[in-house]
């Protein structure tokens, strides 16, 4: 910190592109951070990122760091006021940051186009409202005592949410093209995805974290006639079965590229094959993607259904896990896969 403080003294120029913290300080810190906010401000910063995750355990041993309300007081001074509208890009990870605050840099900063929020637990409601926001990319990620999110933002490309069930208002979103939607909005724990997809008939881009726990999962009637990539992450201790994730897919038919990220921990060892899921004909598909694949049977089963499937598809991306014993089962199951692909169809295994 101290080297901080003397790099910031010897800093003469009147402003900064950039000014990023990542390092994990909690609020015994507070006056040494404080002062880096407002240099930070005070410099007319366009990118500006204070990430302060612990590296070690969570929470912080000494408590969150809280936005003062001595650098919001200078936020909203006529000084504070003319330089804060320098701000393109603005991230907070770990730091308590309230609606007040961040509604203050929504409506105060012309130029903002990215703000990106995690880990606020003062964060408890949220307006992203106005005809004039020229906001593109909205991240909130596990403020998990978020209650209440607000967007009308004509403006808004991006828009990522992982956290607890809200309520969540959206309206004049008209360019809203990439949604990443996990947590209490996910798929798993007796839930399925619900009306929020609704929301967004026009996406390009659909990311959904999925806790699995059940065979066949049950989704909502939705329509997605734009959407050209769909995203699973999948979690789970136990799994027997991924083809219940297929069903959503009807809801998509002009997809191109589907990917499944895996994240489980276990596979059952029953009969593979037992499954009655019945075929879709995906006629735009092209790209099938594993990430994380370590051959297991329940995987081959998943991607021989989409070879039956995928009428035209013309690739099939394989990333094995990270972990060595599965990635070295990984590669001789790509000789199965091998045999079981479609003519014409390619295997890309990285």
């Amino acid at each position: 910190m101290c080297w901080v403080n003397k790099v910031l003294e010897s800093h003469k120029s009147l402003s900064v592109n950039e000014f990023i913290i990542v390092f994990d300080l909690d609020d015994s810190h507070e006056s040494n951070i404080s002062h880096w906010v407002y240099t930070a401000i005070s410099k007319r910063a366009q990118k500006f990122e204070l990430n302060l995750f612990p590296a070690l355990c969570w929470p912080p041993a000494s408590g969150i760091y809280e936005f003062s309300q001595g650098c919001y007081d200078y936020l909203k001074s006529p000084c504070g006021l003319s330089r804060v509208k320098s701000l393109r890009f603005l991230y907070f990870d770990t730091v308590n940051v309230t609606e007040e605050i961040l509604e203050f840099f929504i409506n105060n900063c012309p130029n903002l186009d990215d703000l990106r929020v995690g880990r606020s637990d003062k964060l408890l409601r949220l307006k992203v409202v106005g005809s004039s926001l020229q906001l593109k990319c909205l991240h909130i990620d596990h403020c998990n005592n978020l209650e209440e999110l607000e967007i009308s933002c004509p403006s808004l490309l991006s828009f990522k949410y992982f956290g607890p069930e809200i309520k969540l208002h959206v309206k004049n979103v008209p360019q809203l093209v990439d949604v990443l939607i996990g947590g209490g909005h996910g798929i798993g724990k007796g839930k399925v995805i619900g009306p929020i997809v609704n929301y967004f008939p026009q996406l390009k881009t659909l990311e959904l974290h999925v806790e699995l726990n059940e065979e066949i999962l049950q989704f909502p009637e939705c329509d997605l006639p734009e959407l050209r990539h769909l995203m699973f992450i999948v979690s789970a201790l136990d799994c027997s079965s991924l083809l219940g994730l297929t069903c959503m897919m009807k809801s998509c038919p002009l997809l191109q590229k589907l990917t499944f990220k895996l994240e489980i921990f276990h596979y059952s060892a029953e009969i593979i094959m037992r499954h009655q899921i019945p075929k879709h004909s995906h006629q735009c598909l092209k790209v099938l993607e594993f990430v994380g694949f370590s051959g297991d049977p329940v995987e081959l089963e998943l991607a021989y259904y989409m070879f039956q499937n995928a009428t035209i598809l013309e690739e099939m991306i394989v990333e094995p896990s990270e972990y060595e014993p599965e990635a070295q089962a990984a590669r001789k199951s790509a000789k199965k896969l091998e045999k079981m692909l479609p003519p014409g169809v390619k295997l890309v295994f990285h």
